[in-house]
């Protein structure tokens, strides 16, 4: 497989550099002490994985990633929205996000729900102000509100916040519950991510239902690997998640089997213009380190 590294390297900086400059011409007129708290929940940032694969998404269907930085932005700054609410003590109550303290620990509890308001509403005032056709705008607009709504984020915290307090269910229950929620808190975001450079570059129904296929796809790896890397370091055995309902090599087969799927849509829909998000799935997949896994 084609080796991506440098240039998964210049896109995480190219990104990151532009995303501040945004996020600070924004608040520019924003009290210090509320920039503060602000750029403290932004940055340095995770692993900017959204961005980068609508821009490899982009790459592949030959949309330059100049036309899709506003949407990747509002795809980051909705994500970040998500885990500051998702850390509250009334959501999943962590003390620890990124290697340092969660937002509401360091600032409290109030500032840390308007903050993530904020960047919620930050979103889409960004997309507002894209460069792109109003038809186009208002599609992704469109579909931005649903995911991060009933239709996505919320859905998913609601069931995940219901998993805490379920009922005895059979095990086949309980893993649909788990995909579903997955799906909702999860995947659907990172889906958006192939589905926009779809609409950017205005492909047909049948190509967008496949790249939202491969993006649900990707959602899933990312997701699950995370729990394995989570649940191997010993955090997170509370709640539901993959490791917790299925054995080393069952999740192992569940990866395998995921990972084909979506190299075999790739290959037959996208060809050899797929490279730079084979790199990337290769990324997520090797992520996981299986001998760390003990039930």
């Amino acid at each position: 497989m084609k080796d991506c590294s440098e240039l998964l390297e210049k896109d995480t900086k190219w990104f990151s550099d532009k995303f501040k400059i945004l996020v600070e011409n924004y608040l520019q007129e924003l009290q210090q002490r509320y920039k503060k708290i602000v750029f403290y929940s932004l940055f340095p940032g995770g692993k900017r994985i959204r961005p980068l694969l609508m821009f490899a998404c982009g790459k592949m269907l030959g949309v330059k990633k100049t036309c899709l930085f506003y949407p990747a932005a509002a795809v980051e700054l909705i994500h970040n929205y998500s885990l500051i609410h998702d850390d509250l003590p009334c959501m999943d109550n962590s003390d620890y996000r990124r290697n340092k303290l969660t937002v509401h620990r360091k600032f409290g509890e109030a500032s840390a729900v308007l903050v993530g308001d904020a960047l919620l509403t930050l979103a889409f005032e960004v997309l507002s102000n894209w460069d792109e056709e109003p038809e186009i705008k208002v599609k992704v607009i469109n579909l931005l509100s649903k995911i991060s709504g009933f239709g996505g984020l919320v859905k998913g915290q609601l069931m995940d916040i219901e998993s805490w307090d379920m009922p005895a269910k059979s095990s086949l229950n309980l893993k649909r519950f788990l995909e579903e929620l997955v799906i909702n808190k999860t995947s659907k975001l990172i889906q958006v991510c192939f589905i926009i450079p779809a609409i950017v570059c205005r492909l047909n129904k049948g190509k967008i239902n496949k790249l939202s296929k491969i993006g649900l796809n990707f959602g899933l790896l990312f997701q699950i690997t995370d729990d394995i890397i989570d649940y191997s370091a010993g955090e997170d055995k509370q709640n539901l998640t993959f490791p917790k309902l299925y054995d080393v090599e069952n999740l192992k087969k569940i990866v395998k089997d995921i990972e084909n799927e979506t190299l075999f849509f790739l290959d037959k829909h996208f060809g050899p213009q797929s490279f730079y998000l084979k790199f990337l799935l290769e990324r997520i997949v090797n992520r996981v380190t299986w001998n760390s896994l003990t039930k």
